[in-house]
């Protein structure tokens, strides 16, 4: 009894390390600066830099998508509705970014979602606004950052989907510090 005791433990014990040792490392981790937003090939209706968004969802996108009115805040008349970025032929966006204007919430739901995530303060000269993580286990696991326009009139969104190896919640700050100017500090045309 104790040979068969020793031998199954011994059994276990090698299916278990070559398990172990068969399971390739994690990716390095994406560490590059996004770099310039601006630059050349433009997509989202040519607000963003699509080597950009190709750093942040970790692979050339092959399709985004604008919706939007139009409307003189924004370059060349648009209205910003949202831009939806995919890497293949699923239907799971990689990285999207929404405008809500007017923004139809409540500075309560903002804080009830910022807690519930477990969300942070965006830093003083981005706010008012917040980042999180949704973890893996949810789904779909997302970073994102929202701010708004200090009487709430406007809401800015970004999300991006888990996935590159990359610090997503730092990439959708930086999106935002790079749109927040052309999104939320322009005044209403009258």
């Amino acid at each position: 009894m104790h040979r068969r005791r020793s031998a199954l433990t011994a059994v276990l014990l090698l299916v278990l390390s070559a398990a172990c040792a068969s399971a390739p490392p994690p990716p390095p981790r994406d560490t590059r600066p996004l770099g310039d937003m601006t630059a050349k090939p433009l997509a989202c209706d040519g607000l963003i830099s699509a080597r950009v968004l190709r750093i942040i969802v970790g692979t050339l996108p092959i399709l985004t998508t604008t919706t939007g009115l139009p409307d003189k805040r924004l370059p060349r008349g648009r209205y910003y509705s949202s831009c939806n970025v995919k890497v293949d032929d699923a239907r799971e966006w990689a990285l999207d970014v929404g405008l809500s204007d007017p923004f139809r919430g409540t500075p309560e739901e903002l804080a009830d979602t910022m807690a519930f995530d477990r969300g942070r303060p965006l830093p003083e000269e981005l706010g008012p606004g917040y980042s999180a993580t949704v973890p893996e286990g949810k789904e779909p696991a997302f970073a994102y950052v929202y701010g708004w326009t200090p009487g709430h009139e406007r809401l800015l969104s970004i999300r991006i989907l888990l996935g590159a190896a990359r610090d997503s919640e730092a990439d959708a700050i930086e999106l935002f510090r790079y749109l927040k100017p052309i999104m939320l500090n322009q005044e209403k045309p009258r």
